[in-house]
């Protein structure tokens, strides 16, 4: 197949995703959500997980691996005392004893079930700092992430993450601007190296080989398009369904794998990389969106996840490419790549069937 066929293909591929009805249901987020508010003489605490999670705490009755309503609201009690056990809250150096209002179920837009868990803490004002230690993250994946927000008197809403290897934060007044740039690019990184579809969707880019210098055109192309749509999601200038988008990376994956098989020339490839990367940026600025976007420093903290992004895609190539220069020196090299590309084109075509029927079987 030519250049000219292959980079029409993958334009009617890009123009039927902005274009097309969406079919396919909800991604799972294996995401947390805390609200920590301190009032007058009270902190009150909202936490919210979703029924994925709500799973690993035990309270599937039938032992389907499902969790209904009727499941999760006879669940609450292990709950709120599966919380109770794994939150600690120090107010000005003293602990602070939670006690508990109530619970609810409730979903969200994308068809994902959430338990909602109320407490409050008598507190002695003024409170100066507040210690917070959230420890099931370790619990539920290294992957998983508490994303929570803070409100102390007279202080602007602090936004933190919390993750199995950060489980403890202190607060004692309003984040500083570098710190919160540091901590978005730190989330890009992470969100590279852990989200195994984007490697995988990378790692087919620059299987084949090719010069450096097309090597750098396949990432720079990338680069420009995901970030035009980071910046378009995440400020809302366009946003669509994240079922699209995540139907779409994965389809993304299978066809750069499928294409390895009668590439011969990788030197226009960045032009699909670019169509392709479009995609992928809706899909960091999900990512962006479920962390909540700060009011202060926004389009310093997309240009600090956007960073990120970028360090943990140089890491990968400059990783891999060692390995794939001498590759393209051998006499089997082009079996190699075929295998390798057959293998990463199963895996997109597994997360599609999985983002699509809204199954859970992929072991990445």
């Amino acid at each position: 197949m030519n250049t000219r066929l292959s980079f029409l293909l993958t334009f009617a591929f890009v123009l039927l995703f902005f274009v097309a009805p969406s079919t396919v249901c909800a991604h799972k987020l294996n995401t947390s959500y805390t609200n920590l508010i301190v009032e007058e003489a009270a902190l009150k605490v909202r936490v919210r997980m979703d029924d994925f999670d709500l799973l690993k705490i035990g309270i599937d009755q039938n032992g389907d691996s499902l969790l209904f309503y009727e499941e999760m609201a006879a669940g609450l009690d292990d709950v709120f005392a599966f919380v109770e056990e794994q939150m600690r809250l120090r107010a000005n150096g003293q602990p602070l004893a939670l006690v508990r209002d109530r619970g609810d179920i409730t979903p969200d837009n994308q068809g994902n079930m959430f338990a909602n868990l109320y407490f409050s803490a008598a507190v002695e004002a003024p409170v100066g700092e507040l210690e917070v230690w959230i420890g099931w993250p370790e619990h539920f994946g290294d992957a998983h992430k508490n994303l929570a927000k803070i409100m102390l008197p007279g202080q602007p809403l602090v936004q933190a993450v919390f993750s199995a290897a950060a489980p403890q934060q202190t607060f004692a007044g309003e984040q500083s601007l570098w710190d919160q740039l540091y901590e978005f690019t730190v989330l890009g990184v992470e969100h590279i190296f852990l989200g195994y579809d984007h490697v995988m969707f990378l790692l087919a880019l620059i299987v084949v080989g090719g010069r450096l210098l097309s090597l750098v055109k396949v990432v720079t192309a990338f680069t420009i398009a995901h970030s035009i749509t980071l910046c378009l999601a995440a400020l809302e200038v366009v946003r669509l369904p994240s079922q699209w988008i995540e139907a779409g990376i994965a389809l993304s994956i299978v066809y750069v794998a499928v294409e390895n098989f009668w590439l011969k020339r990788p030197d226009y490839r960045w032009m699909l990389t670019f169509a392709f990367g479009l995609v992928h940026g809706f899909g960091f600025a999900n990512v962006l969106r479920e962390l909540g976007l700060p009011t202060r420093g926004l389009v310093a903290s997309l240009f600090a996840f956007n960073a990120g992004v970028e360090i943990g895609q140089v890491a990968i190539v400059a990783l891999f490419f060692p390995l794939i220069a001498w590759l393209s020196r051998q006499p089997y090299q082009r079996p190699v790549v075929v295998v390798v590309s057959a293998v990463i084109g199963l895996f997109g075509l597994g997360w599609f069937v999985e983002r699509v029927f809204e199954l859970e079987y992929m072991p990445l």
